[in-house]
C-alpha cells in the first residue's frame, strides 16, 4: 500500500530448500556429536580398566563403575563377569596348587595316562574295529543337558585342559557326539560293504558249486548241506587280509581254490554211496581213504562220514568213531599206559594205578579239540578198560568241549557187536 506516495510493501520471497537442510543438518550434527563423543569416552574407559593387571575384583569393578558413560545394565552385567572370572581364577589357583598341571601360552599339554583314558561322552566301542555291528546300533547321541552336564564333569576334573574355560569343554563334547556319529555312519557303511562282497563271492561260488553238479539243499540235493557251509566259511575267510587271520586272496583265487576243494569232498561224498561191509578188506581200504580226504577238511566232514557209516552200514557209533576219527600214534599217550593190565607188574617193577578221574582228566587234555571221545572209549574197551566210565566223566566235566563232541555222549554203546567185529578182524 502507498501512502504520501510513498510504496510501503515488503516483498518476502520462498525460503532456500539448502537452508532447512542446513538447518537440520546442524541440530542432527549437534544432538549426534555429544553421543558420539559419550561412546568414544566409555569404550576409551573400557579399554583402559581391561589393560589393567593385578588389581583385586573390587578395584576392577570400582574401575568399571567409574567408567565415563556407563550404564546400569552394563554395570551388572560386568559385575556378572568379574564374578566368574574369580571363580575360575580361584579353581585354576587351587587345581594348580594340588599338583595339577599348569596352563601356558603355548597351550595344555596332557599327560600320557590322560591321553590313555577318554573324556565323558566318549565311547570306546566305536573308537575301536571290535563289534562293530553292535556297536553302531546301540549308540544313541545324547541330549542337549545330557551335553552340558557330561562337560561339566569332564571341565571341574579337569579344568587347565580347557585353559578355565567351560565353553571348550562344552565344544570339545558336542565335537564327541559328532565324531561317534561319524564313527557310527563308518561302521554300517563298512558292514553294508562287506555284506555286499560276500553275497557276491557266495553267489559266484553257488553257480561254478551248480556248474559242477553239486547242489546241498532242494529236491536234487546230493551233498552235505552242513560241509557246504563249511566250504562257504573257508571260502569268505580266505578273502581277508592275513593281518586279520585270512589268506589274503583275490575273490577269484578264493573261489578257485574251494571250488576245486569242494568237487574232491563231493567225489569222496559219493563214493560212500557205494561202500559195502561185505568185503571187509575192501570196506577198510575204500573208508580208510575217504576219511583221509574228509580229514584234510576238519572235524565237521569226519562227523559227516561217522554219521554215515552209522545209517548205512549199521556199525556201531564207538566203531564209527573209530573208522572216522582214528587215534594217531602218539597222539593220546595215557591210551598206552593203560594198555598194561592193572595190577600187574611193568619192566620197572612198578604195578600201574587204577584208572581215576584225574587219568580221564588228562585223557580229555590229550584228546583235545579235533579228536572223539567216542574214538577214544573204543579204544579203551579194547584194552580192557571202561568206556562208560570215560563218557560219564566227559558228560559231567563238559567245559571246553566243543558241541560235536559233546553231541556224541549220548550215543549207544554195545558191549558185542557182530558186525563190528567181522570188520574189525579184517583191519
Amino acid at each position: 500500500m502507498s501512502k504520501g506516495g510513498v510504496n510501503r510493501s515488503i516483498s518476502l520471497g520462498q525460503p532456500s530448500i539448502f537452508g532447512r537442510i542446513g538447518t537440520g543438518l546442524g541440530k542432527g550434527l549437534g544432538e549426534a556429536l555429544p553421543k558420539e563423543v559419550e561412546r568414544g569416552r566409555l569404550a576409551a574407559g573400557l579399554k583402559q580398566v581391561g589393560e589393567q593387571k593385578d588389581l583385586t575384583p573390587f578395584q576392577q569393578f570400582a574401575g568399571l563403575a567409574s567408567t565415563p558413560g556407563i550404564t546400569p545394565q552394563m554395570l551388572q552385567s560386568g559385575g556378572d563377569l568379574l564374578r566368574q572370572q574369580a571363580y575360575l581364577n580361584a579353581l585354576k589357583n587351587q587345581y594348580e596348587s594340588q599338583g595339577g598341571p599348569q596352563a601356558s601360552k603355548g597351550g595344555y599339554v596332557p599327560t600320557q595316562e590322560e591321553l590313555s583314558q577318554p573324556v565323558k561322552g566318549e565311547v570306546p566301542t566305536l573308537a575301536t574295529p571290535e563289534d562293530t555291528a553292535q556297536s553302531y546300533k546301540s549308540y544313541i547321541p545324547p541330549t542337549e543337558q545330557q551335553e552340558r552336564n557330561e562337560a561339566f564333569e569332564n571341565f571341574n576334573k579337569n579344568p587347565a585342559r580347557y585353559n578355565y574355560d567351560f565353553d571348550k569343554a562344552l565344544e570339545e563334547r558336542k565335537a564327541i557326539t559328532a565324531r561317534n556319529q561319524d564313527i557310527q555312519k563308518a561302521h554300517q557303511t563298512q558292514e553294508a560293504t562287506a555284506v555286499a562282497k560276500e553275497e557276491k563271492l557266495k553267489g559266484a561260488f553257488d553257480k561254478e558249486a551248480a556248474r559242477l553238479g553239486i547242489f546241498p539243499i532242494g529236491d536234487n540235493a546230493n551233498f552235505d548241506p552242513t560241509m557246504y557251509q563249511k566250504f562257504e566259511e573257508k571260502l569268505l575267510n580266505a578273502i581277508l587280509p592275513k593281518s586279520e587271520g585270512g589268506e589274503g586272496l583275490t575273490q577269484e583265487q578264493a573261489t578257485k581254490k574251494y571250488s576245486d576243494q569242494l568237487r574232491n569232498a563231493f567225489e569222496s561224498y559219493t563214493n560212500l554211496n557205494t561202500v559195502s561191509a561185505w568185503s571187509p578188506r575192501e570196506f577198510n581200504r575204500r573208508v580208510d581213504t575217504i576219511q583221509k580226504n574228509f580229514a584234510e577238511l576238519g572235524p565237521y566232514a569226519q562227523k559227516v562220514l561217522m554219521d554215515r557209516l552209522v545209517a548205512e552200514q549199521q556199525v556201531s557209533p564207538s566203531y564209527a568213531a573209530h573208522k572216522a576219527f582214528p587215534i594217531k600214534k602218539g597222539e593220546v599217550p595215557t591210551l598206552k599206559k593203560l594198555g598194561i593190565q592193572i595190577g600187574a607188574p611193568t619192566i620197572s617193577g612198578v604195578s600201574m594205578p587204577r584208572v581215576t578221574d584225574a587219568t580221564y582228566a588228562q585223557l580229555k587234555k590229550e584228546m583235545g579239540k579235533n579228536n572223539s571221545p567216542l574214538s577214544i572209549a573204543y579204544e579203551l574197551n579194547q584194552i580192557g578198560q571202561s568206556d562208560r566210565g570215560w563218557l560219564n566223566y566227559l558228560n559231567n566235566n563238559r567245559d571246553d568241549l566243543e558241541v560235536w563232541q559233546a553231541n556224541q555222549l549220548d550215543k549207544n554203546l554195545n558191549v558185542f557187536d557182530l558186525k563190528d567185529a567181522w570188520l574189525r578182524a579184517w583191519e
